[in-house]
């Protein structure tokens, strides 16, 4: 199993496990988050390194918050 999927892993009573794949928004949120976590915050050092607008960005964190 790829080790960025371990933590999606959910443990059942029984101590086996199953993987719960999040959703594409959810990888987005999460990365979108992590590079914002890596940049100090910074709107615009996250958006240049995504590729994507700032707007985009400031939107995500309101919608789904992420900061």
């Amino acid at each position: 199993m790829p080790k960025y999927l371990y933590f999606y892993l959910v443990f059942n009573n029984d101590a086996s496990y199953r993987v719960k794949l999040p959703t594409l928004e959810n990888l987005k949120n999460d990365y979108i988050g992590y590079v914002l976590d890596i940049t100090s915050d910074n709107v615009s050092e996250t958006a240049e390194i995504l590729h994507i607008s700032r707007p985009t960005i400031h939107n995500r964190c309101k919608n789904y918050r992420l900061h």
